[in-house]
């Protein structure tokens, strides 16, 4: 999913327009997600917009399985703060669209704060920093980034810093990877590769 600045479309940070992130996906041997049942307060689930159940529904000019990055990482974070069950992936993506979040194929980051004040959330950027960012996730903080081209996409994603593990490396949930949100990563790596950070909390 591509992402743009949430000032104006001209001011893009991940240079520009190019293909969806999850193009070419295969319902087969996509990953399935944390059923609904599961979801509580406290836990992030893992939410893949190529999941079968959703990747088909229509998402900015496509489907949530190419373009919905954005809403699927917000369902995980909303998921986590509230452990309500009424916002996953597909409702998000309709937020999203009828609040203007969407064009062309893209979500605008104004999703992370105006979006999520609609939702009871706060979302505040945050710097790069691994030390308020190792210090944030340790205190259960969610975390949203939007990543450049590197380890987690070609183009431009959105994905969910999700905590710090016992030796010091990141736990990711990448909406568009099963492989990737399994496993572990340098922070400093990770933090080269993003574009902007929002950490989320009630408001």
């Amino acid at each position: 999913m591509l992402t743009i600045g949430a000032i104006a479309l001209s001011s893009w940070r991940n240079g520009g327009p190019t293909a969806p992130v999850a193009a070419g996906w295969d319902a087969l041997t996509a990953p399935r997600s944390t059923p609904k049942r599961e979801w509580s307060r406290g836990a992030i689930p893992h939410l893949y917009q190529i999941d079968p159940v959703w990747a088909t529904e229509p998402y900015a000019g496509g489907t949530i399985g190419e373009n919905g990055c954005g809403p699927t990482c917000l369902a995980m974070v909303y998921v986590a703060l509230t452990g309500r069950t009424d916002r996953g992936p597909v409702e998000m993506a309709r937020l999203s669209e009828d609040a203007g979040f969407t064009v062309d194929g893209m979500t605008s980051w104004e999703l992370m704060t105006v979006g999520a004040a609609q939702l009871g959330m706060v979302g505040e950027e945050m710097p790069a920093d691994a030390g308020r960012v190792s210090e944030a996730l340790a205190a259960g903080v969610p975390i949203i980034a939007s990543v450049r081209p590197g380890d987690f996409t070609t183009t431009g994603h959105f994905i969910v810093l999700a905590g710090i593990d016992e030796s010091g490396r990141l736990v990711v949930r990448d909406p568009n990877s099963r492989n990737r949100s399994e496993k572990t990563w340098d922070i400093e790596r990770v933090l080269l590769q993003c574009s902007n950070l929002w950490s989320f909390r009630l408001a």
